[in-house]
Formats: C-alpha cells, structure tokens, sequence
C-alpha cells in the first residue's frame, strides 16, 4: 500500500495537471459517483492535496473528490491525445484541455462537500498528519507522551494512523532504526531524549521519504548500496527488506521480525531494547 509520502507526491502531480484548470469532460463509473457528474463538469479545480494516505481534489463549487487507493488503487496523468493501455478497471476520469487524469481500481472513493472532509469516516478518526507543514516535532513528541500512545509498542504505534496518519511499513522500521527504539520499546519504557529523538524521526524520515522518493538513506550511502550491486529495495534503506544484510551502520546483522504478519526489520544492537 502506498504510504503518507507517495500519496502526497501523487497529489504533487496531479495538482500540475488539474490546479486552475477546468474539468472539461469527466466520467464517473464507479457506483458511489454515478449521477453526480455534475457536480464536477465544468468546474475549476482549486487545490489538490493529500492527508495521510487519502488524496483529496477540491472544486471551485465547494466539493471534494475522496479517494483511498488502498492496495490497488493508482492515479496516472496523460495528455488528452494519450491513448491509455492501462489494464485495471477505471473508477474516474477527469479530463481539462490537455490532460487526462484517471484513477483506477480503488474502491474507497467518493464525492463530499469540502466544508464537510473533517467529518469524513477516515479522515475524522486520523491522528496528526506527518507530513502536514503545521505538525511540528514537538506535536509529534507530545502525540508519543500521550496516554492513547504511552504504553503501545511502537511497533504498533508506527502503522497506527489514529495515533500518526500517514505512516506504512517501510516508514515504521526506518523511523524506529533513526530512533534507536526496538519495536517492542513503548513510549514509557523510554528516557525523555530518546522519545525527542523518536519524534524528530517520525517527521525528518517521513519527510525525506517524500523528498527523495521513498529514499530514507543518506545520497551517499545510497550509492554505495548501488556499488555493491544491492537491489533499490534493500539501498534505499537502513532497515527495511535489508534483513540478513549487515547494519549500515554498527554491521550486526538485520533481523526481520513480523508483527500481525506483517514485516519489520530491525537490527538489535542499534535498537537493543530498554526493557
């Protein structure tokens, strides 16, 4: 599932196609948008922006296009001319002069008064956007002391999207390997200066990922990883789908652990417990 950073460079790209245009022709097949084409027809896009893993379209007449991608789900931008070759089921088009831009294979979707998104049922149970420019580290930091968060592992607080929307499974072992914190650590089992240094890496790592397109190491050691003919998933990070690999940084090898079965990697000498 694309994370918090993906979401929003894709919201990035369709914001250059759609930002000031008007929707010139638009198709809506999916069921939650049949016979509310008009209510996109015509009008200009204002903004097109992203909060945590949802990307969120808004019209100059006051609505907003919701989607989740979810698994499947995937936008693309094409110049109108473009004939598309995409094989996953359309579940919207909008089209301005020059381009067209269609969602596919997502099944989270819908349309909704902007003045109404804060009480949308995912984006109404969200914790603090990361990637959000008015979230600070020190929210974050009050966010890990709170009592909904205090004694969660961080294992669990890091794909939490109630506790920090926006994070996935790559972000959650290289926020924790930047922290120095072992997955099983909670936010009270910690020193004050290690639960600073746990927020300063939700938002450095989050961001960077943006950034950099998913990239959580230094240009540097990326490279390297390149040099000794690493594949990209394993040189774009410290920690994530480097399991068996020495750690970049102290050379103990990377063990993979699997939480409600999903990955997590770690190495235990940089992130030896507190417990």
């Amino acid at each position: 599932m694309p994370e918090g950073p993906e979401i929003r460079r894709a919201a990035d790209r369709l914001g250059k196609a759609l930002i000031g245009r008007r929707i010139v022709h638009c198709n809506l097949p999916y069921t939650t948008f049949i016979g509310r084409e008009h209510l996109i027809q015509n009008q200009i896009v204002v903004d097109v922006t992203s909060q945590a893993k949802a990307m969120l379209i808004r019209f100059e007449n006051g609505w907003t296009m919701y989607s989740h991608n979810q698994l499947y789900g995937r936008w693309t931008v094409n110049l109108v001319s473009t004939v598309s070759r995409m094989k996953r089921t359309l579940r919207a088009e909008l089209c301005t002069q020059k381009h067209a831009v269609r969602l596919w294979s997502a099944t989270d979707i819908d349309l909704l008064p902007t003045a109404e998104e804060p009480l949308h049922a995912f984006l109404a149970k969200l914790g603090p956007d990361v990637l959000n420019e008015n979230v600070t580290v020190g929210d974050l930091y009050t966010q890990l002391s709170s009592k909904k968060c205090f004694r969660k592992k961080g294992a669990t607080l890091m794909l939490e999207q109630r506790s920090f929307a926006g994070l996935g499974n790559y972000l959650r072992s290289e926020i924790l390997f930047s922290a120095g914190v072992h997955p099983d650590d909670r936010p009270c089992d910690l020193p004050e200066t290690t639960l600073k240094k746990w927020a300063h890496a939700i938002k450095s790592v989050t961001v960077q990922a943006y950034q950099t397109g998913g990239i959580t190491v230094p240009e540097d050691v990326a490279k390297a990883g390149k040099q000794r003919g690493e594949a990209r998933r394993s040189w774009r990070h410290y920690a994530f789908c480097r399991n068996e690999r020495p750690c970049l940084k102290c050379g103990t090898l990377i063990v993979r652990l699997r939480y409600g079965g999903r990955r997590l990697d770690h190495c235990p000498t940089c992130q030896a417990p507190h417990r």
